[in-house]
Formats: C-alpha cells, sequence, structure tokens
C-alpha cells in the first residue's frame, strides 16, 4: 500500500510541475468563458429543431453544410471551405417486424433496420428464430442449424466496465457482423439485441457492413423487447416476419465543412473535427 501511495505522490509532483501557473489561468479562463457564455446548447438546439436529423447524403444533410459554414464564419474562421466527397446513399423506407408463437397470432415488434441494411424489397420473408447469446455460442452451430432460420444475437450491453464506451466497442460486433455471420450458414436474417446500456424499449440503428456472402436484412430491437423474445424463445417455437424496404441508393456528391483561424505561429496546428451527419430517426443530438 505504501509503494501505491508513493506512486501517487510522485504522479502529482509531475502534474503540478508540468503545469505552470499561467497555464492554469488560461485554462480558467478558457473554461469560464465557455460555461458563462457559450453557444453550444443553443446552436445545438438550432440545429436538430430547424433541420432535424441529417443522415449523409440527405437534403437535410446538404441544409446542415450550409448552415455550419456561417456558424464557423459567426465563431472567427478566417478560411471557410467546403470539401467535396462522394457518400452512399442509404434509405430506410418501411419497415416492420411481427412474432408469433405456435398457435399465437402476430404481435408487432419496436424495431430499426440497421444503417447500410438491404431489406426484403418490400415482401414477408418469415422463418423460426432460433437464438444466442455470443458469437462464440452462434459459431458452435452447424450450417443445418441456421439454415432458413432467422438469427437472434442477443447479447447484452455490458454495464460492467466504467468507461461506458468500453461496452459499446464492446457490444459493436454484433451490429457490424451479424447479417455476415448469419448469412454464412444460410440464415434468412438477423436480429441483434440494440447496442444500448439503457433498459427501454427503443431500438437504436447504426452501420452495419457485410462481407463477401449474400447481403440479407439486419434488424435490431431494443432492451425491453430483447428480453421479451428470450423468454418466448425458452418456453417454445416463435416465428418471425420481417417486411423492410431499405437498402443502398447509389452515391452523391456531399461535402464536408472546414474552417481555419490562422495562427500567429507556422507549422503549429491544433486539428478539431466532428460529426455533422446523423442517423435518420431521432433528432441527431449527442
Amino acid at each position: 500500500m505504501k509503494k501505491i501511495i508513493g506512486l501517487v505522490s510522485l504522479l502529482a509532483g509531475m502534474t503540478a510541475y508540468s503545469q505552470t501557473k499561467e497555464d492554469s489561468v488560461q485554462f480558467a479562463g478558457i473554461s469560464t468563458e465557455i460555461l458563462n457564455h457559450g453557444k453550444a446548447y443553443t446552436e445545438l438546439r438550432d440545429l436538430t429543431k430547424n433541420i432535424g436529423h441529417r443522415l449523409s447524403g440527405s437534403e437535410a444533410y446538404e441544409k446542415s453544410v450550409q448552415w455550419a459554414a456561417q456558424k464557423l464564419r459567426d465563431a472567427g474562421a478566417d478560411k471557410v471551405w467546403l470539401q467535396e466527397v462522394t457518400v452512399p446513399v442509404w434509405v430506410r423506407g418501411k419497415e416492420s417486424l411481427q412474432i408469433r408463437t405456435t398457435g399465437g397470432k402476430w404481435k408487432n415488434l419496436k424495431m430499426l433496420s440497421l444503417g447500410n441494411s438491404e431489406g426484403t424489397g418490400g415482401k414477408d420473408v418469415s422463418g423460426e428464430i432460433i437464438m444466442v447469446r455470443s458469437i462464440q455460442e452462434y459459431e458452435k452451430l452447424t450450417p443445418e442449424q441456421v439454415k432458413g432460420k432467422i438469427v437472434f444475437f442477443n447479447y447484452p450491453f455490458s454495464q460492467s466496465f466504467v468507461e461506458t464506451f468500453r461496452g459499446y466497442s464492446d457490444a459493436s460486433k454484433y451490429r457490424t457482423t451479424a447479417a455476415s455471420l448469419t448469412a454464412k450458414k444460410g440464415g434468412k436474417f438477423a436480429v441483434i439485441r440494440s447496442l444500448s446500456s439503457a433498459f427501454d424499449d427503443v431500438p437504436h440503428t447504426g452501420a452495419m457492413r457485410y462481407g463477401d456472402d449474400k447481403k440479407i436484412p439486419a434488424v435490431a430491437i431494443g432492451s425491453t423487447t430483447a428480453d421479451e423474445l428470450a423468454e418466448l424463445l425458452q418456453a417454445g417455437k416463435v416465428t418471425a416476419k420481417l417486411n423492410s424496404s431499405c437498402g443502398m441508393k447509389g452515391e452523391k456528391l456531399s461535402h464536408s465543412v472546414i474552417g481555419e483561424i490562422t495562427g500567429r505561429k507556422d507549422n503549429q496546428i491544433i486539428v478539431v473535427g466532428g460529426h455533422l451527419d446523423s442517423w435518420d430517426v431521432g433528432e441527431g443530438e449527442h
């Protein structure tokens, strides 16, 4: 224990040595200005309420490009320009997911197709659901066990990490790979438990990607629905039916927005970046 205390004391001393009184005063001035006169939340409200969600390649995103360029000018940037970039255009369209138990009636589930997913072409695709709780568990299944089925990857967002984003990183592989893993063994489509630390019934979208196998749909359901579906599957057979018209619609010329404030010294650059685009549900606020 003494060794640990000594280490902490040493690090504290190093920190104090590396930060001068002048630095502290400057940092305090910056934070005081932001806290008392910052416009970030006001401008975020303007972006989300007056433009809304801004899916890449959409008309709303292009509106946000002009909005952001003007905000950079207002903030004091002496150079502002739009950088051309070609982006894929993905459209959600109509979508629905239903389930039923043996002899039961169809029940609608809250769901969202994952971003970049192909749909069903507006046709019903149905089959029996099988559930796995991890990729390792799925890999033990044979192609005969998966063929013609719907695979439900019920992997919960880990609450064990102090840094919440580590939980997100841990679970994100299910979103990105579920469709390809399912397709490799002949499954019809994939369902994942949303990447959310909340215990609610709000499904989350997000980017997925395909490998070299057949492109099949992938959808997400909220935590509450995932738990309910898991209980039904433990009790007996459950059939799912998906109908979606999402998919890629080619590419489009779009823009990134860049602003520059010229400093007083050459070859010393500070770069700050972030998303201007957002998914097509909600308001695109973080």
